[in-house]
Order: C-alpha cells, then sequence, then structure tokens
C-alpha cells in the first residue's frame, strides 16, 4: 500500500489553499532593514535565481574577504589528496598580526584535510597560502586554477588573484556568484563536513596539535572573558563561510536545512562598527550578519510557497486501496477491497520545507477518514468515500470503488480420523477384549493467509 506522508503535521504553518496560484507566492520582506546592502537568498537546486524577490545587489561586484574560502577549498579538494603532505613556507607565516590564521610555523608539514580545516574553522590565511602553494605551485598559478572553475561552474562576475580574499581591486565576485559556487561546492561531501564541523584538532607531521575553532556564529558561539557575547546560535544552519575586511564589510555565505528543503544566503558589505566601538557594542556589529541571516531563513521556511497536484502525488504517495472486514467474527467471505480514485484536479499550496516533506514520514493513520455508505455496492460501483483532513480541513478526497476479491475457501483436513476395533485372543478362562487404536495422525491444516489484511492493518476474526 502506498502511503501519504507528510512531515510536521501538526506544525503546519500555513492552511490549504484551493484554486489557481502561482507556483511561488510571497509577502514582501524589507531588504532595506538590513545591515547588508547586497543581498541573495535561494535554493540550493536552483542557486541562479533568487527565491521570493529576495535578492539586492545581487549581479554588483563586491569584495569577497575570506568567502574566497569557499572556492580556495573546493579547488584543493578536486586537484589534490587529503592525505597530501604540505610544506608549510615562509611566505605562509609572513602575515601581519590584523590577519586571521590557523597558527602554522615555517618549516612545519601538515596533511592538506588538516590544512583545509584550519582554512575553513578560524579563516586561516596562512593554511591559504599553503595549500596555494602546492595545489597550484603558487599563489598566482592557484588563483589561475581558481578562474578556470569560477568559469566552468557558470560564475559570470567574479575574479580571483589569491586564495584568502585579502584586499585587491582586481579581486572580486557577486552574490549570485557566491550561490553559484556555495551549491556546487555543497555536493562534495567532505566541503559539507569540514563547513559544518565547529572545533577540529589538527597535527603537524612532527605531532604539534592545533585547537581550530569556527568562526561562524549561526554554529557555535564565541567566548569573551570580559563579556558576555551575543549568541547567533540556529538550529537549522549548517554552516559554509564568513567574511570580514575594511573594504568588503562583514559577509557571510550560510546554508540552511529544514527537512528536505536547502537555502543558501549571501550577505555582503555589512556594515562596520564605528572607530572606537568597544565590548559587547562592537560585538553587536559582527553578530548582526548572522541575526539578520536568521531573519531571512525563517521568512523563507515559513513564506516560501509551491503549488502541490493531487495529480502528481496520486502515483506517489497517496494510498490506491482500502480493504475492511464488514462483521468482525464473521467468515471472511464478508471482507470487501475497495480502489481508491483520489481527484486529481485539487491543488494544494504548502510552504516548500512541508510539500519537500510529504516523501519522508508517514502519516498518522487518524488523519485517513474512510466513510462506507453502500456496503453491498456491485463491483465497479462507489461504495463510499475517503478524505485526508488536518486542521480541519479536507486536503485530499477520493472515491471509494468496489473492487473485485476473491478469498479462497477454507480448505478442510485431507485425512480425518479413523478408528479400528482389534480382537485379541484371550488367555483361556477369560472374556474377549477389544482394544482401539487410532490411525496416524491426520495431515495438518494449511494456515491461512492474511497478508491482504496485516498489510491494510485490519485482520478479521479467525
Amino acid at each position: 500500500m502506498k502511503k501519504l506522508v507528510l512531515c510536521l503535521l501538526l506544525s503546519v504553518l500555513l492552511l490549504p489553499i484551493y484554486g489557481n496560484a502561482e507556483t511561488t507566492v510571497s509577502t514582501e520582506f524589507d531588504l532595506k532593514s538590513l545591515a547588508e546592502d547586497t543581498v541573495f537568498l535561494a535554493n540550493v537546486n536552483d542557486p541562479a535565481n533568487a527565491i521570493l524577490g529576495l535578492e539586492r545587489n545581487a549581479d554588483v561586484k563586491r569584495y569577497p574577504a575570506s568567502t574566497t574560502k569557499i572556492m580556495t577549498c573546493i579547488v584543493a579538494l578536486e586537484h589534490s589528496a587529503y592525505d597530501d603532505i604540505v610544506a608549510v613556507s615562509k611566505k605562509a607565516c609572513r602575515l601581519s598580526e590584523r590577519n586571521s590564521k590557523m597558527g602554522l610555523k615555517v618549516g612545519e608539514s601538515y596533511p592538506m584535510i588538516d590544512l583545509l580545516y584550519g582554512l575553513m574553522l578560524p579563516s586561516g590565511n596562512d593554511a591559504a597560502i599553503a595549500i596555494a602553494e602546492h595545489v597550484g605551485g603558487s599563489v598566482d598559478g592557484f588563483a589561475a586554477m581558481m578562474n578556470q572553475t569560477a568559469e566552468r561552474i557558470g560564475m559570470t562576475g567574479s575574479h580571483f588573484v589569491n586564495p584568502h580574499g585579502l584586499h585587491s581591486d582586481a579581486h572580486y565576485t557577486t552574490a549570485r556568484d557566491l550561490a553559484i559556487l556555495t551549491a556546487y561546492a555543497m555536493q562534495n561531501e567532505t566541503f559539507l563536513k569540514i563547513v559544518s564541523t565547529t572545533e577540529y584538532t589538527a597535527h603537524s607531521t612532527a605531532g604539534r596539535a592545533i585547537e581550530l575553532k569556527s568562526s561562524n556564529r549561526l554554529l557555535r558561539d564565541v567566548v569573551i572573558e570580559s563579556y558576555t557575547p551575543y549568541s547567533c546560535l540556529y538550529a537549522d544552519a549548517i554552516g559554509i563561510k564568513t567574511g570580514d575586511t575594511h573594504l568588503a564589510g562583514k559577509c557571510l555565505v550560510a546554508a540552511a536545512k529544514r527537512n528536505e528543503t536547502t537555502y543558501i544566503l549571501v550577505l555582503l558589505h555589512g556594515k562596520n562598527a564605528p572607530d572606537g566601538t568597544k565590548g559587547r557594542e562592537k560585538d553587536l556589529y559582527s553578530a548582526q550578519r548572522f541575526y539578520d541571516a536568521i531573519d531571512l531563513f525563517e521568512y523563507a521556511f515559513r513564506n516560501d510557497v509551491v503549488s502541490v497536484s493531487v495529480s502528481d502525488l496520486s502515483d506517489k504517495c497517496l494510498p490506491d486501496t482500502y480493504a475492511v472486514a464488514f462483521v468482525p467474527g464473521t467468515h471472511v467471505a464478508n471482507a470487501a477491497l475497495y480502489r481508491i480514485e483520489w481527484d486529481t484536479s485539487a491543488t494544494l499550496l504548502l510552504p516548500r520545507w512541508q510539500a519537500d516533506a510529504f516523501l519522508i514520514d508517514p502519516l498518522p493513520d487518524e488523519y485517513l477518514q474512510y466513510e462506507i455508505e453502500n456496503d453491498s455496492a456491485p463491483v465497479g460501483t462507489k461504495a463510499g468515500n475517503v478524505s485526508i483532513r488536518f486542521r480541519n480541513e479536507t486536503v485530499f478526497s477520493g472515491d471509494l470503488i468496489v473492487d473485485e476479491y476473491d478469498m479462497p475457501p477454507t480448505e478442510e483436513p485431507t485425512v480425518m480420523p479413523t478408528y479400528e476395533i482389534e480382537t485379541v485372543t484371550p488367555d483361556a478362562g477369560s472374556e474377549p477384549l477389544s482394544t482401539v487404536s487410532p490411525s496416524p495422525a491426520p495431515s495438518e491444516q494449511p494456515e491461512r493467509s492474511w497478508s491482504l489484511f496485516d498489510l491494510f492493518r485490519c485482520s478479521p476474526t479467525r
């Protein structure tokens, strides 16, 4: 029996709406209220097109800061092995104190996978250079590989000159391009594992350990002893990458997944804290991009609405038969089988995440309602109705059509017990005796098969 499936039925966010509707329906989100002037929110399956009209300056060239490292990571994953041993050069360690670093030392060597964690979690610029030199032969050689990848996957507004995102007028991208890049990179399981990790311990070949912690506050709260920083944790977050330079502003590329729906969000050119701002007041500027991301993700999960056609569902997840025994305790021949003919003209509007969940979790039986109006209707005619309801609304409805149903007759034992009278010659002077001896045991009765009823959770009384 095919089952209708729907996830989180009791937490439905929108009531069903019927009729001819656009593929997506939305209300307006005030993008001007955000701290970032560049916004792009897309479904992971369609990264080139924003959903709900949620895009602002999507094709304007922006400095990407450390969101560059998304490209660095995927190029390295595609052109090196996890266990490659990477030597750390002087150039990789010749960085100012203002740079974010993994903590490498000249002359050390690390497995490539450890450097990738150092690249993406604490946003190590030293790791970026070490990776680029190993994979591309030089920073310039690696940048050429980055641009080749960008062209291959359809990034039309980007140009890279380094693996870390430190400012260069010739190093730029767009929000749309970053969404395309992120969707591409997310197809790599190792990339997904790295960007969703909060803490990792890297080890040099000589055994020195470096504790790495993610800078993505959707995944991990920061700890500062002098004050309590803002918490930005988000349960549906997957991770990805932060970025921050004076000219690029506060940047964030994030992804979130609820049930089977995944969104990619790009926020660029966010507000920097004014000079002189300190402590928790300054921390609010750092946290703001994460709060904006949460607001946008929640809005998308609630309001990105799609039209679900019953005709599409009828062959995939709606039940197509129903079996019932009318009178418990009577002969099994009183059972009946119905074919369900759903009204395939109906259209249901649901949040996209909920529509995606139709094929995930079983629908509780109490939401399926069957009504037999004529229990003696002939084969091929309507005997009743079936409906699926929640929140007091009928979502799907159909007719119960009497179907052919032949239950095999109950077989009787093939051998019945028989008895023979055996005359025993008595001893002299005694009375004749008779003893009863049974025949061989009869063959066992064949077991009845109730598989049809078990399938529909409706067993007859034996």
